[in-house]
């Protein structure tokens, strides 16, 4: 309980000490955000593109036993989506029809294969900074996975649900995250800040921190007058008039004398 009487004291003062530089802090955290969002990063787009993989079975006893052996073939083309024999293809189609120079890596980087639980529809997801670009390559890896899967496996019913068109948003960054998570950062900096400035502090700031904190007892306070130069003139005009004062009382005494 004293523990957390402490630690809450420590929080109020470090609060009331430093709270204009929590708040500096804090903006600068945002800034550097928004800077980042809005200037450093740039902007990816997704388009997908849907696929349904089925067999068409006329007996009604094994057409459930076909529809469980289609969810758990979308593994596999999951690993032929994201493998050469489908990209590369692809690539080489890109590059004839639309022009696009795309090495094999970068192109495995942007795609990615997402799907629903116990759905025999998948979805060949392409993330590229332009939204026309990225929406042509997932239509054109879909063609790819068509024409190579009834090589590969002999799988004759592949569909193209719907085909991907162009994003109208970015799906990246997160404009609203990253600013919060700038002002976050920004605040728990100011803490650090706050914390080790007060706890480098050797300097004694009143008198309660020496009775009792250390125990020791208090003999009285003497207070510190800040020099000014208004009083240093009023010292210096009082020590004038004296001088004066006494060069007169000499020379009344000279003229007593004669």
């Amino acid at each position: 309980m004293m523990d957390q009487a402490v630690s809450f004291d420590f929080f109020i003062r470090l609060v009331r000490k430093y709270w204009r530089a929590l708040i500096a802090w804090t903006v600068a955290g945002f800034l550097v955000a928004a800077g980042i969002t809005f200037f450093v990063i740039t902007p990816q787009y997704k388009s997908s593109v849907q696929i349904l993989v089925s067999r068409h079975s006329e007996n009604a006893a094994t057409q459930y036993t076909d529809q469980q052996a289609d969810v758990q073939m979308i593994t596999t083309y999951k690993e032929l989506i994201t493998n050469q024999v489908i990209l590369n293809p692809a690539r080489k189609a890109l590059q004839k029809q639309y022009g696009f120079t795309r090495s094999l890596g970068s192109l495995k980087n942007e795609v990615s294969v997402s799907s629903t639980q116990n759905s025999q529809v998948f979805s060949i997801d392409v993330t590229d900074s332009d939204a026309t670009q990225g929406a042509e390559i997932a239509n054109q890896v879909a063609k790819s996975f068509k024409q190579q899967v009834k090589k590969i496996i002999k799988v004759n019913n592949v569909t193209i649900v719907s085909p991907a068109s162009p994003a109208n948003a970015p799906a990246s960054p997160k404009k609203a995250i990253n600013l919060l998570i700038g002002l976050v950062a920004g605040l728990l900096l100011g803490f650090v800040y706050a914390s080790v400035r007060i706890l480098t502090d050797r300097r004694v700031h009143d008198i309660d921190f020496l009775t009792d904190e250390l125990g020791l007892t208090s003999l009285g306070q003497v207070n510190h007058q800040h020099h000014h130069n208004h009083v240093s003139q009023q010292v210096t005009k009082l020590q004038n008039n004296q001088m004066d004062e006494d060069a007169d009382q000499k020379v009344r005494q000279t003229r007593r004398r004669v």
